[in-house]
């Protein structure tokens, strides 16, 4: 009987698709050298160059295995003897690789190098270009067997495809740029994030991926601070019924400790189990599944993910056996307003009131694929006490949200295709009210005249929902918070378009704020709705 098949992609940025420096082992040195700290060498998962036979000591594989000999056939030897082969896949071997510095011999490769501009920052990689050596290294490592003692713990349950949809480490020799085909945070000296129109690929990966019929799921990895961000994207965007697990870690692979490997087993697992049909993209981390709406990281260690908005948000428990104790109210995926499929190629709108003819903004090619030029550009504003210029609420103390708004306005004029041509705000006010200050509104109100629509949440880690009659020229974010509000704007906006703009923002007249406030209201509904 055929395995199923899970689609593995990998995300930008990913410690849980990175691995400790390669550092030259002590057999590596030379007399003279640094010598690493420690009885042990240091060793790394590595290839045979060739067969080898090797033997192996009798009763040393646990502590008390001498003190049960008699229950192991004795063939008068007290050894093993078994050939090892290439094609057996990595084992732990002393590091042996040291770096060109331009004599015969080299020097060893050192953690230092990552810093060293002199170095190229060490000219080496350690973020996976996919998850297949990963998920290998977790069926053959130590860590990696079951409570059984078996290993192949992710090969007996499934067949992968490992997709690079925006990758943490690529293929310099064959051309690929850090920044624009794959995304590193370490070196740090030259780490490198994604950007809007990255989004459109994302979703355009994905989609395909799973429309193919081939999966009975995907895995999302990615870094553990902007994860919960892709996962409610993915949330929003996929057409499917297909469960989405995104994971992360809070360590590096082959680290002491890391949490990464089992959240990817514990994804297979949530996959397989046939609980996570219709629950959209969900965040699974320590044996929680967490709903991407509310999922979040509040630190760098295991177990410190949380659920946001005070009001539930895990789903469920990975187990065994997997179960689902709650099912999210809010539309995602399949039932989503904004999925892909659910948008048209081209939004229209009225861009000024008072147009005789709509504006037209190209979403889709004629494939239906996501253009990555038509992703929003939403843009955050936060409010913290005694921040006001003044007392009075005058708009240009704002110089930052007025900038925006020209900037914006200035790529709108563009209009060739290349500058994005929709635009919006998330205040970040109090909480649970999202209210700033009265030049932040007074600004912002301006922005909303501008064709610009605004979206308040309240700060941080917000625990109730944002009431609508607060600012009638903005949006209620409900109990989201600011990152995941920005994400459900830039969908709506896909989907909607602009506000209609007041041929004067600073002064509209009443008919105009009526047409604001009109196509407002069909925001809120996405809001609320999701």
């Amino acid at each position: 009987m055929a395995k199923p098949r899970i689609a593995v992609f990998s995300g930008p940025t990913s410690t849980i698709a990175n691995s400790p420096t390669l550092v030259t082992s002590n057999k590596g040195r030379k007399p003279g050298e640094r010598v690493l700290e420690g009885r042990y060498d240091h060793l790394a998962a590595q290839v045979l160059y060739e067969p080898v036979t090797v033997r192996i000591r009798k009763f040393t594989a646990h502590p008390l295995e001498e003190d049960a000999r008699d229950v192991y056939q004795d063939d008068g030897k007290e050894y093993y003897e078994v050939e090892l082969r290439p094609e057996d896949g990595a084992y732990p071997l002393p590091y042996m690789g040291r770096r060109a510095n331009g004599d015969s011999e080299g020097a060893p490769f050192e953690e230092g190098d990552l810093v060293d501009a002199a170095l190229k920052y060490g000219g080496r990689q350690f973020f996976y270009p996919d998850a297949s050596r990963i998920f290998a290294d977790i069926d053959r490592s130590i860590s990696g067997r079951d409570e059984h003692g078996e290993g192949n713990i992710l090969d007996r349950k499934a067949d992968y495809d490992f997709i690079r949809a925006l990758p943490p480490s690529g293929f310099s020799r064959q051309g690929e740029v850090s920044g624009v085909d794959y995304f590193p945070y370490k070196p740090y000296a030259i780490s490198n994030r994604p950007r809007y129109s990255d989004l459109a690929r994302v979703t355009n990966t994905v989609q395909r991926s799973l429309d193919s019929g081939q999966y009975a799921g995907g895995i999302w990895l990615e870094g553990s601070p902007t994860v919960e961000e892709t996962c409610y994207w993915l949330s929003l965007l996929i057409d499917t019924d297909l469960p989405i697990a995104a994971c992360a870690s809070q360590r590096t692979h082959g680290q002491l400790a890391n949490d990464g490997d089992r959240n990817i087993v514990d994804a297979v697992e949530f996959i397989l189990s046939g609980q996570g049909e219709g629950l959209g993209a969900v965040g699974v981390q320590d044996e929680r599944i967490y709903a991407a709406r509310e999922f979040k990281k509040a630190d760098d260690r295991p177990g410190n993910y949380k659920a946001t908005g005070g009001h539930g948000g895990i789903l469920g428990t990975v187990g065994p056996p997997t179960t689902i104790w709650y099912r999210p109210a809010y539309k995602h995926t399949a039932n989503s307003e904004v999925n892909l499929n659910k948008l048209r190629n081209v939004v229209e709108f009225t861009d000024t009131v008072g147009d005789a003819a709509l504006t037209r903004v190209l979403v889709k090619d004629s494939e239906g694929l996501l253009l990555g030029s038509s992703i929003p550009r939403v843009h955050i504003v936060k409010y913290g006490a005694y921040m006001g210029e003044d007392h009075g609420p005058d708009p240009d103390d704002e110089v930052d949200i007025l900038a925006r708004i020209d900037q914006a306005l200035a790529h709108q004029r563009q209009g060739d295709g290349t500058a994005p041509q929709l635009h919006g705000f998330i205040l970040e006010g109090t909480s649970p009210y999202g209210m700033g200050s009265s030049a932040q509104h007074a600004a912002l109100a301006i922005a909303a005249y501008s064709g610009m629509p605004v979206v308040r949440v309240g700060r941080a880690d917000p625990g109730g929902r944002v009431p609508g009659d607060r600012d009638s020229l903005s949006i209620a974010g409900s109990n989201l918070d600011t990152n995941k509000a920005r994400l459900l704007l830039m969908a709506a906006m896909l989907k909607l378009g602009r506000l209609p703009k007041a041929k004067d923002p600073r002064n509209p007249q009443p008919r105009e704020r009526t047409a604001v406030l009109d196509k407002l209201a069909e925001f809120q509904q996405i809001i609320e709705a999701h």
